[in-house]
């Protein structure tokens, strides 16, 4: 670890002796004194973030009714209705179309979200895996900076390596949003263990993972001697937010140690990944604070979490829904069926409110973890039972440090491309793009 007699370096790192490699929260010491940065350079960070719901979500049950300020909340966006002023939400945009050659009615909702493209190959076609460099991307090009990780891409379930399986295309268009060129795709991890891993410098194949966690009680106990001497050369406000942060780490760091006993049945499945909560509600929790802890240390500054992909077989039994996400999607118009779909929706709005909670209370700079950021929450289409590419649901959540206003409900103009948002997004972050995908132009927001 570097110190200086004036101030810490900006990526000053806890190191352990096992090649655990902490990365900190901005604090005072890591702005020189005197400067006009030690006024500005918390404001001044920027943050991004996306939130992808497969199987679409019905717009009658999501839009507001009215435009403008003060609307009421329907049923199933009325979870983040305590973040009104922080919430900007869109209506009457459409999404590409997921044609044949755009990757079909599922695959193409989540291939194109992020560039507006889609697969560039023909269906049938395995040996071309091509798309266009993704908004994200070009977010991370203007304010990852020196961050450990330029970007982190996440999700809840995958589809394999199963040719047959994904409309006719290669599987790592279901298992991406994110590109980092047009040849270049970020498929999701969806093993939070690993993630925990990469964010603190933890690596290694599934044999090795399951040794250290026989072997190491704690990865911060193995940079226990690193803490105290930081600890020792800091102020008391500094202390503060050093011991909130890592608290945090402890805590997810204790969730994944609950998967510790499946240690041994795992050892005799090395292909089976280590970590992987078999409860999905702990699956997303855990997954949503890892991207906190990614945020609040200033590992990353630009992130995709895939709440499932498009063909999910996934139940949610814990809010009474027994059936597949995908078969309830395809609902028969019926107030029942209706209900089950709009449950697995809701459900998926209070997890979001809950990390939204945990932005909106991290402090950063002059302001907040929610205050730097926006957090694009979205989907490929809207009904699910016609796979429709009209009325598609947005919500941005967070201010981009006065960048965004809040308490809003925007109509674009009727059909408006969903890539229009991508690119006023981009204008946010400094992002130099004219066009990407469908795009028109630049939806004001």
């Amino acid at each position: 670890m570097l110190i200086t007699k004036k101030h810490l370096d900006r990526r000053t790192f806890l190191r352990g002796a096992t090649g655990a490699a902490i990365a900190l929260p901005l604090l005072d010491a890591m702005i020189p004194a005197a400067t006009a940065q030690s006024l500005t350079a918390g404001r001044e960070r920027l943050r991004f973030g996306v939130v992808y719901q497969p199987n679409g979500i019905y717009p009658s049950m999501w839009h507001p009714e009215k435009v403008g300020r003060d609307f009421e909340f329907n049923r199933i966006m009325k979870p983040l209705e305590r973040h009104r002023d922080y919430l900007t939400t869109i209506s009457r945009m459409k999404s590409p179309d997921g044609g044949k050659d755009m990757g079909g009615i599922h695959m193409g909702a989540s291939a194109a979200f992020l560039n507006g493209t889609g697969p560039l190959g023909r269906n049938g076609d395995f040996n071309i895996i091509e798309s266009k460099k993704s908004i994200d991307q070009h977010i991370a090009d203007a304010i990852a900076e020196d961050t450990p990780l330029r970007s982190l891409e996440v999700g809840t379930e995958d589809m394999g390596t199963s040719a047959g399986a994904c409309d006719g295309y290669p599987c790592v268009f279901f298992n991406t949003m994110a590109w980092r060129d047009d040849q270049s795709p970020l498929p999701i991890g969806v093993n939070p263990q690993v993630t925990f891993e990469r964010m603190f410098g933890d690596p290694g194949t599934p044999e090795q993972r399951i040794s250290r966690l026989k072997r190491k009680q704690s990865l911060l106990d193995s940079v226990m001697d690193e803490t105290s001497r930081l600890q020792r050369m800091i102020g008391a406000a500094d202390n503060r937010i050093l011991e909130e942060y890592l608290t945090n780490v402890r805590r997810v760091e204790k969730q994944l140690q609950k998967m510790q006993a499946r240690a041994d049945v795992l050892a005799h499945t090395p292909d089976g990944p280590v970590g992987i909560p078999s409860d999905f509600d702990e699956h997303v929790t855990v997954t949503y604070d890892l991207l906190h802890l990614a945020f609040q240390g200033d590992i990353t500054r630009v992130f995709s979490f895939m709440l499932g992909h498009e063909a999910s077989g996934r139940s949610y039994a814990h809010v009474g829904v027994p059936e597949t996400h995908h078969s309830t999607s395809h609902h028969k118009k019926t107030p029942e069926s209706l209900d089950l779909y709009a449950r697995i929706n809701t459900y998926q709005m209070v997890k979001l409110a809950e990390f939204v909670d945990k932005l909106r209370s991290t402090p950063d700079g002059a302001g907040t973890l929610l205050d730097s950021s926006i957090i694009y929450f979205g989907a490929g289409m809207s009904n699910g039972l016609e796979h429709d590419r009209h009325n598609v649901p947005a919500v941005l959540l967070g201010k981009a440090n006065g960048r965004l206003e809040g308490n809003r409900h925007i109509a674009a103009k009727e059909d408006e491309p969903t890539a229009n948002l991508l690119i006023a997004l981009a204008d946010r972050y400094g992002a130099e793009i004219d066009s990407i995908g469908h795009s028109t132009g630049r939806l004001a927001i």
